[in-house]
């Protein structure tokens, strides 16, 4: 886990530590995931935090964020909550969860899943990397659909065909990311 803690600031490293802590205690695996794996994989400062356990993830913010001493918001419907601890930080924790939609950019329909589960629901494969915070297994960096290799390239992926339609913003996220780390869609 050193090799991409390292990279992040002295306040997030701490955090993570504090994670994979509580992580152990209540014997849930923890990751890493999303933006903050794939800034960190960049070599990009990015100072939010995003967890997901396989578990109960709202009761792994309230352990987290009674022990932080910070606010947190619940998000029931969706198995996740949101710490926030100073204007510029938060932490998002989420159950790990498979996601279906009804109807095209409506909002999605959640129930439990794994980790592979939770990174196939993301928007592209950039953005679908774990790293375990797990004391059993730090540091393993998890990549089921090429993300890492995709980063190398400079591309921009979706995960499946019908990415945009479940959620047509996926189409403005790409723009950006390509505008901000200048890859290719």
């Amino acid at each position: 886990m050193r090799e991409y803690l390292n990279k992040l600031p002295e306040e997030s490293r701490d955090l993570v530590y504090l994670a994979s802590e509580i992580s152990a205690k209540n014997k849930i695996p923890a990751y890493l995931v999303g933006g903050c794996v794939r800034d960190l994989l960049l070599g990009v400062k990015n100072l939010d935090l995003d967890i997901v356990v396989e578990g109960n993830g709202i009761k792994f913010a309230e352990d987290f964020a009674s022990s932080l001493k910070a606010k947190l918001i619940r998000h029931k419907r969706f198995g996740t909550a949101t710490i926030i601890l100073k204007p510029h930080l938060k932490i998002d924790i989420a159950s790990a969860r498979k996601e279906s939609y009804p109807f095209p950019a409506h909002l999605p329909v959640v129930s439990p899943g794994a980790l592979e589960d939770d990174l196939c629901r993301r928007d592209f494969t950039i953005n679908a990397m774990a790293i375990s915070i797990s004391p059993q297994d730090p540091g393993r960096l998890t990549d089921f659909f090429g993300g890492a290799a995709d980063l190398e390239g400079k591309k921009i992926r979706i995960l499946h065909y019908l990415s945009f339609i479940d959620d047509p913003t996926r189409i403005l996220r790409a723009v950006r990311f390509e505008k901000r780390y200048n890859f290719k869609i």
